[in-house]
């Protein structure tokens, strides 16, 4: 594999750009990106393969097929939270298509993508796949262009501009945006795997993952045992200073710090409880692992998507005060359940929508080399990975070959008695 002798760059390269351990480099970075490229290289000769269509009665003198051939000229804009995974996973899906792309990185992360550009020039014509980098200058005027597709992934708010400027060439478009992913827990739980599910899945990358949870929404019998139970296992995983913990990436830039430190000043100047963390250091732009409870529901933490390292959590006497807070917010990106009652599982399941959930444990979704990726309306538009991402990059084709006697024949002018008997016999064995 071409990058694999650039692995360790690759991990320095991330170090440096938000201080992500090595080992979360690998394990979300690399590896999806590597099962990726050989989830394509086992499926796509099979996938690109014409597809007969079944067989309709009223055709019968056909043969149907549908027939993938690509967009033709795309625009992959990419964000800085995984900034390797993500432009290698969507590129991956474009050219295998059949497409050239034109890749736009964040300017958030020079350091690995300086390590993309070289990579790609290694492999592909300038013609084939160019890699630009930039700011909002640099994006707008390649929004301005006519693409065939184009696949952007980040906030909602930047996903309705993109959405505005495909629609004046009629772009095909995907988006995939973020929200507030909720998490339900049930009592009815293995209270510290789950836990530890949720301490994973919300602080890996700093907590900024579009996926990860937003907030929790548990049973008030649990509420004791719970905070306990986090606090312990905070301190397990990232000692008494989390500050030094060499597993804890940082805040991508000034920006988002001052954006988190803003939600922390409104919480302490309200009455949310603090049960853990809280601190700052604006120099070092890190941000202490932080849960917190009674938190109002008007402020910016519980309207804005955190995409941080701090989790509230909201308590309920009946599951249907959950579900109502939930629906009453746009559609999430993804949402967890945990529970080992199958009842509450399925209820809430019927009575939620989102993007993608996973039941007892978080984020695994999007690992799945079978499932589609993907959003609904205000959390995103389309789905992508593994054959999910070829068909958002392809046209599907459809192709009808006639036999030696087409069926116009049977409707050919002057229309007559004959006709009329015709369409009354198709009709009546339809019926």
């Amino acid at each position: 594999m071409l990058f694999c002798d650039k692995e360790e760059r690759i991990k320095e390269a991330l170090y440096k750009d938000f201080r992500k351990n090595p080992f979360e480099t690998e394990s979300t970075e690399l590896l999806p990106v590597l099962l990726e490229i050989n989830h394509f290289l086992k499926k796509l000769p099979r996938w690109m393969k014409p597809k007969k269509a079944a067989l309709s009665l009223l055709f019968a003198s056909t043969t149907a097929y549908t027939v993938f051939e690509p967009k033709g000229n795309t625009l992959i804009i990419t964000p800085w939270n995984y900034p390797f995974q993500l432009p290698m996973v969507h590129l991956i899906a474009s050219i295998c298509a059949g497409n050239t792309v034109i890749l736009k990185l964040s300017e958030f992360t020079p350091n690995i993508n300086s390590i993309i550009e070289e990579i790609i020039g290694e492999v592909f014509e300038r013609r084939h796949v160019a890699v630009v980098e930039g700011g909002v200058e640099e994006t707008s005027y390649l929004l301005n262009l006519k693409f065939d597709h184009i696949h952007f992934t980040g906030s909602s708010k930047v996903g309705k501009i993109v959405m505005a400027a495909a629609a004046k060439h009629l772009a095909d478009i995907t988006l995939e945006l973020g929200g507030k992913s909720p998490v339900f827990v049930d009592r009815n739980v293995e209270l510290r795997d789950t836990v530890r599910n949720l301490i994973w899945a919300k602080f890996v990358n700093m907590g900024q993952t579009c996926i990860a949870p937003d907030y929790l929404l548990v049973d008030e019998q649990l509420k004791d045992a719970l905070e306990k139970t986090l606090c312990e296992e905070m301190k397990a995983a990232f000692g008494d200073n989390p500050l030094q913990s060499i597993y804890l990436a940082r805040i991508i830039n000034r920006q988002h710090f001052d954006r988190l430190k803003g939600y922390l000043d409104e919480l302490r100047n309200g009455n949310a409880s603090l049960i853990y963390g809280g601190n700052h250091d604006a120099e070092a732009l890190f941000v202490h692992p932080t849960i917190v409870t009674n938190v109002p529901e008007d402020c910016a933490l519980m309207q804005e998507e955190i995409f941080g390292p701090i989790l509230p959590i909201r308590y309920y006497k009946h599951v249907e005060e959950a579900l109502d807070f939930v629906n009453a917010k746009e559609k999430p990106l993804a949402l967890y359940i945990f529970s080992k009652d199958k009842k509450y599982v399925s209820h809430v399941m019927q009575r939620t929508t989102a993007g993608g959930t996973t039941i007892n444990d978080a984020m695994l979704h999007i690992m799945h080399p079978n499932l589609p990726f993907g959003g609904v309306n205000n959390s995103g538009i389309g789905q992508s990975t593994g054959y999910f991402g070829f068909k958002a990059f392809s046209h599907e084709r459809s192709l009808l070959k006639a036999s030696a006697i087409p069926m116009s024949k049977f409707f050919w002018y002057p229309y007559s008695a004959n006709s009329r008997n015709i369409m009354k016999w198709i009709r009546k064995f339809f019926q």
